[in-house]
């Protein structure tokens, strides 16, 4: 095991020793108002929090804690280091105003998180834990699950792939190893949730009626990115209220130099058009209602497979909450349609590929409730519990292609208690995991193949136990074991698979008596927090966590002795996975840093066809980034800049003997902003400021040829106002 064990002790043992020295000086200031589910937080929760003071009454089951802000112009707490879970939050104005609007590289810098990054192909591809595709990780956009993966082409992927516009972003919450809720419904190993731009994000304080533009241009590729959105609200009754919001978004990106000054040899050109809206009626202080969509139209070339794809992207959802402000009740009731059209095109209209059409579907409804009874002063027990089904449904045209017709459908019931006795809390908590899979299976795949209609099913309960001690105001442990489950997708277990061409080849046998991942999982932590550490208004974080992962059943590509063609299996034995997660961050108010650093083992198998449509996602063992700015001019003026290092890693390719070792690297990055007025902001960034050449981690079989994929300088200047 290549973990640097002897560094990770070191950096926290360090790390801890500081802050223990500076207990003294913590100071008793402002309070936000968290909850405690063990999840992160969305948009809701961090309004409310950011918004309390002294005065808040503090509802039974959750805990007062100090208002922290690392590293940002804003008001928003870092609310992570109050959950004691491995969960992270990334701001969505910090991506497109300091990361060039790179979603890949802001998850990229978020501890034990990683990204598939293929330059030609718009599409996220999120990594926790060295685990991705097939639903291992439930990728979402505002909550509902992205589902849609395209095999067909050289270029394609059994990954689900994320199609969101960057400037939509309102933030990205990451949680690792289990998750809780309906979230967790029949995945593996965490879940990224893609949060889009609400009425708080476009309206001013106060302001009834307003908008938000954002205007960017770059260099390298990057050119032109706009952003226009709008909204209303009013005050209805006596405590109601309703809202109207609307944007829509364009970008034009063309194809870029490495740092050799070399063109990318395939064409990363895309031109992404988004947009949403929302709607939101509260008729009184306890019923609201939500309406939403999402959408995103592009079209690129794959050029390395030698199609054109056509992708849009459309997300509906249905959010209701009755919170009638008793202990007993806080119900939420979600429903969503994710619909993914794909349409492939052979470049210059050649291709056996051309015209393989299809379309996925997505239908989900979940509803949870939270309840807390006092059983004394110290003592209080808090459920949260629900239910949920997901349905999973990819249908082609008559030309077929390598993506089988099929549906997954995902359902369960879930239930966490919590015991706070004191300083001390305990969690118990199981859910009860089905799946059921109908799709046509082969038997043994040929030339002539004979389809039938197959049906699988299976479920299982999964229990998770936890503690959690906060022995003094700035410090919380706590401890989670959890399993976890994730069923065999449609594309794993019925025909056609991976070359099934209009007959001309055989498939990658798919096999339908595969059975689902199952996944043992330890977390362990420290949260450490405060203020007043060396000066009187300085205030800082500091998460520490390690982890350790079984996997049962691991699925992945194997040729069986005497086979001639690959096949989908679960491999023997235990796949093992553990690391150590740091983030961290400290401010002054004239400057700030932070820190993300990922120590760990991750390296599952490398099977036949390894990266080739079965992308593994080996991550390198350890990457790291550390951002540190200063403030000027009563904080109007930020400067910052950012150091990036990624470890040595392997891009899988055909087998573990052809597989390409790639060497570490470094970047440095620099960023800055200026407010004009208090509504309307000047700002840029300088990617890869040193101009260095790299082959970028995990980027896909486009990245094995011998030219350096690493995107070189580039420049960003934007403005933003709101009005």
């Amino acid at each position: 095991m290549r973990i640097h064990w002897a560094f990770a002790a070191a950096l926290m043992s360090s790390t801890t020793f500081a802050m223990v020295l500076s207990v003294p000086a913590f100071a008793q200031e402002d309070v936000i108002v968290l909850d405690d589910d063990g999840a992160a937080p969305d948009t809701e929760t961090q309004d409310t929090a950011a918004g309390a003071d002294d005065s808040t009454p503090v509802e039974p089951g959750v805990t007062k804690l100090k208002r922290i802000v690392i590293g940002s112009d804003s008001e928003t707490p870092a609310d992570i280091v109050n959950t004691p879970a491995p969960v992270s939050i990334i701001d969505g104005e910090t991506i497109r105003e300091r990361m060039n609007g790179k979603v890949d590289t802001a998850i990229r810098m978020t501890p034990g998180a990683y990204t598939r990054q293929m330059d030609e192909q718009p599409g996220v591809v999120v990594n926790i834990r060295g685990m991705q595709g097939n639903g291992r990780v439930n990728q979402m956009i505002d909550g509902v699950p992205q589902t849609f993966r395209n095999l067909s082409g050289h270029s394609g992927t059994f990954d689900n792939m994320v199609y969101i516009d960057k400037n939509l972003l309102a933030g990205i919450d990451i949680t690792r190893g289990s998750v809780p809720g309906a979230d967790g419904l029949g995945t593996l190993s965490g879940a990224a949730n893609f949060r889009t731009l609400g009425v708080d994000d476009i309206l001013l304080p106060g302001k009834d009626v307003g908008g938000l533009v954002t205007l960017q241009a770059g260099t390298n590729g990057m050119n032109f990115s706009r952003l226009t959105a709008g909204g209303w609200r009013s005050n209805i009754g006596i405590d109601g209220k309703v809202s109207v919001i609307g944007a829509i978004s364009g970008s034009d990106e063309s194809n870029y130099r490495n740092g050799d000054g070399i063109m990318y040899p395939y064409d990363a050109s895309n031109h992404p058009r988004g947009g949403l809206f929302k709607i939101n009626y509260e008729p009184d202080g306890e019923h609201s209602l939500e309406l939403g969509g999402v959408f995103y139209q592009n079209a690129f070339a794959v050029e390395s497979a030698g199609y054109d794809w056509q992708i849009n992207n459309q997300t509906y959802t249905l959010k209701y909450a009755y919170q009638p402000g008793d202990n007993l009740i806080d119900l939420k009731v979600n429903a969503y349609v994710n619909i993914t059209d794909i349409k492939m095109a052979g470049i210059d209209g050649e291709g056996e590929f051309d015209g393989r059409d299809g379309t996925n579907t997505g239908l989900g409804l979940d509803v949870s409730n939270t309840s807390v009874v006092d059983l004394n002063d110290t003592m209080s027990l808090k459920f949260f519990y629900g239910a949920g089904i997901s349905s999973d449904d990819y249908n082609g045209n008559k030309e077929s292609g390598a993506n089988p017709d099929g549906r997954l459908i995902k359902s369960g019931a879930f239930t966490d208690a919590t015991l706070t006795y004191g300083i001390i809390g305990l969690t118990g908590g199981l859910r009860y995991d089905y799946w059921n899979s109908n799709g046509t299976s082969c038997g043994t795949p040929s030339l002539d193949c004979h389809a039938h209609e197959l049906t699988r099913d299976d479920g299982i309960w999964n229990p998770k136990v936890g503690v959690t001690v906060d022995p003094l105001p700035w410090l919380q442990l706590y401890a989670t074991y959890a399993h976890t489950m994730r069923p065999p997708t449609v594309s794993e277990m019925f025909y056609p698979g991976g070359h099934n061409f209009s007959g001309n080849a055989l498939p990658v046998q798919n096999n339908p008596n595969l059975l689902p991942e199952y996944q043992k999982g330890l977390d362990i932590g420290v949260n450490l927090r405060g203020d007043g550490l060396f000066m009187a208004e300085d205030m800082g974080y500091l998460k520490i966590g390690y982890f350790k992962n079984r996997i049962d059943n691991y699925i992945t590509f194997v040729t069986e002795e005497g086979a001639t063609d690959a096949i989908w299996a679960n491999l023997p034995g235990i796949t093992t996975m553990e690391g150590v997660e740091i983030e961290g961050g400290y401010d002054t108010g004239f400057a700030y840093t932070n820190l993300s650093l990922t120590i760990a083992d991750t390296r599952q198998p490398l099977p036949e066809f390894a990266g080739i449509g079965n992308d593994v996602g080996r991550l390198p063992d350890d990457y790291a980034t550390l951002d540190a700015g200063l403030r000027f001019f009563e904080q109007r003026l930020t400067l910052g800049g950012r150091i990036r290092y990624t470890g040595d890693s392997v891009q899988a390719y055909l087998d573990a003997k052809n597989s390409i070792d790639r060497p570490s690297y470094t970047l440095v990055d620099l960023y800055g902003s200026f407010k004009v007025t208090e509504n309307a902001k000047l700002f840029f960034s300088v990617d890869n400021l040193l101009d260095k050449s790299y082959f970028s981690a995990v980027a896909g079989t486009s990245s094995v040829q011998d030219i350096a994929n690493g995107r070189g300088r580039t420049i960003m200047i934007g403005a933003t106002t709101r009005f």
